[in-house]
């Protein structure tokens, strides 16, 4: 199962310059069937059946890494985050980290090697590029989430010293969702209000300007498994 198959590829016929100017009127946009349909197909797959997870969540300020072994007690650890998101900015989710400055995925022999070289390919880079209008991205930094019911990310704005972010971006691989579901990108604007948003949506890219304030609203209790690969647009 972790032998390495095709490379991703992007999808043939996007129209790079009608994303481009959604983004230059909105700060954002969504790509949607970005991924050839075997790739999508593939890295779906691999995000299913072939990722290790782990639980994330941060207390006091600091990121904290539980590996668990059983829901039960996946549960038992996040409800302290559940308390601390009324007043702090708080998350919880599963997370395997890829790539953390573009340097390919240790395990060569994984697919999700695969998946680093073609974030941080030329062809990739030059159409975010090109969708952005920022030539000044050099890299991509990587990690694969799956947000679980009860799961959030609380409203922030990507802003980091020293990380060069210029956009983030998410990589939806989960079919089948609706709004009523949660776990929708949110954006929200300066007077308190959602002005927009996206659903998971399977084989979809959302680019969005950093700093921009967003969050990740909770999964519905009778939602689904939320899968995506998640992370910002760097430069030097």
């Amino acid at each position: 199962m972790n032998a390495v198959l095709d490379a991703p590829r992007l999808r043939d016929g996007l129209d790079q310059a009608a994303f481009a100017d959604a983004f230059r009127r909105l700060g954002r946009v969504h790509v949607p069937s970005i991924l050839a349909d075997t790739s999508a197909e593939r890295l779906h797959r691999c995000l299913t059946q072939e990722t290790p997870w782990t639980l994330v969540h941060n207390k006091n300020g600091v990121r904290v890494d539980f590996p668990y072994t059983t829901l039960e007690q996946r549960a038992i650890e996040s409800r302290g985050a559940w308390q601390r998101a009324n007043s702090d900015f708080t998350y919880v989710y599963d997370n395997h980290r890829l790539s953390h400055a573009g340097e390919p995925y240790p395990d060569k022999g994984h697919y999700l090697a695969k998946l680093v070289a073609f974030l941080n390919s030329a062809d990739f880079i030059a159409f975010v590029r090109m969708v952005t209008g920022m030539p000044s991205i050099a890299f991509a930094d990587a990690q694969a989430t799956l947000y679980r019911p009860g799961d959030f990310l609380t409203a922030h704005d990507d802003t980091a010293g020293g990380k060069n972010r210029l956009a983030a971006y998410v990589l939806n691989m989960t079919s089948g969702w609706r709004a009523d579901l949660g776990g929708i990108l949110e954006f929200i604007g300066t007077d308190g209000h959602v002005s927009g948003g996206y659903i998971p949506a399977f084989n979809a890219l959302n680019i969005f300007r950093v700093p921009q304030v967003h969050c990740v609203s909770q999964v519905s209790l009778f939602g689904q498994l939320r899968y995506s690969v998640t992370g910002w647009f760097r430069s030097h």
